[in-house]
């Protein structure tokens, strides 16, 4: 059993070595989504909760011009 506050993490060199090479031999091609699931997999924890601050700011921005959207839209019905 390992020790309380012992975790594994893999070497990001590793995770991208092994990415691209079961794209090589699936002789599949590497599309957008592809390499963007291999950037995010070697991307430090600190820039992935960044990212997802901006994210859930684009997502309250969207969604409260939303509102005022269907706001006007009854004031003008």
């Amino acid at each position: 059993m390992p020790e309380p506050g012992v975790r594994f993490v893999p070497a990001g060199w590793l995770v991208a070595a092994v990415g691209v090479s079961r794209v090589l031999l699936r002789g599949g091609k590497l599309g957008k989504l592809g390499i963007a699931g291999l950037v995010w997999a070697v991307l430090p924890r600190k820039l992935k909760l960044a990212a997802w601050g901006l994210v859930l700011g684009a997502a309250i921005v969207l969604l409260g011009s939303l509102a005022a959207l269907v706001l006007l839209a009854m004031q003008l019905t």
